[in-house]
């Protein structure tokens, strides 16, 4: 494979196959982007990065776009399979343009989505890494985002309405402890009707009933820590301080200062 400017083929510089469908093509040059990229080299090797990454991403220009890559492969069944990658031909000085801004210069490469930037959508380093506008809106939405949540930090806000309180947290208690007694008495039902002594569906009942207490047990006892202001709080804080209208699953929210846990959050358990 040539590290430098020249003649080379679009499908080697890839390393992929003529053949390769589309989703192989984009998971191939996100893996080169992040190994060529000039952030994870040392400044004396981040001239010939560049290089790399210009080579990279005229290849992902053509073979990305279906017209392009059909006269790019018509040419290779001529025997043309390698064009030139120089600062002075037009398709290489066109990958270098901004990729939200063609008819501005690039001066930086975007580590998480590889596309070249001008100094506009530059938005600076995420963990020593370059980053554009874009990426990093997502970046920080993936960051704060939880299943079943909005987008948008206006519309997470908890609707108005009075909390449920110790109250809410006793009839939601309450509830369950009718749920399990129904369900522990057709469990009951159940072993008597298959010709078990009463003494066996007892016996099968008080093992159900303390793995049900165990469960109970935990979930009263869970707890997290607010990153936010460090507050400690479980399933029954969350359901003190939610609206009725949350009942049925309130979401988690700290009590104190309002922050909305993420999933990631709400799996780093208070020890």
């Amino acid at each position: 494979m040539d590290h430098g400017a020249g003649p080379v083929d679009l499908y080697e510089t890839l390393q992929v196959h003529h053949r390769a469908i589309p989703e192989v093509i984009d998971k191939a040059y996100r893996v080169l982007v992040r190994k060529y990229h000039p952030d994870v080299h040392p400044p004396g090797r981040r001239a010939w990065a560049h290089s790399k990454m210009t080579q990279l991403n005229v290849a992902y220009d053509i073979l990305s776009d279906a017209t392009r890559r059909a006269e790019y492969d018509a040419s290779r069944m001529l025997g043309r399979r390698r064009i030139e990658v120089g600062e002075d031909v037009v398709v290489a000085e066109a990958s270098l343009k901004c990729f939200n801004h063609p008819k501005r210069p690039s001066v930086k490469f975007c580590w998480h989505c590889g596309r070249p930037i001008c100094e506009e959508c530059f938005r600076g380093d995420v963990h020593g890494h370059t980053i554009c506008v874009p990426c990093s809106i997502l970046v920080e939405r993936e960051a704060s985002w939880r299943p079943g949540a909005d987008t948008d930090d206006r519309a997470r806000a908890r609707r108005p309405g009075a909390p449920m309180g110790r109250l809410g947290v006793l009839v939601h208690y309450g509830l369950l402890a009718i749920l399990l007694a129904v369900l522990l008495w057709t469990v009951y039902g159940v072993a008597i009707g298959f010709a078990n002594t009463p003494q066996q569906a007892l016996m099968l009942v008080a093992g159900l009933a303390i793995v049900f207490g165990v469960l109970v047990i935990q979930r009263l006892t869970w707890r997290v820590i607010c990153p936010a202001c460090g507050e400690t709080v479980g399933h029954a804080g969350f359901r003190t301080n939610a609206p009725w209208g949350e009942f049925l699953a309130p979401r988690p929210i700290c009590p104190r200062c309002e922050h909305c846990f993420t999933s990631a959050e709400l799996n780093q358990t208070f020890d």
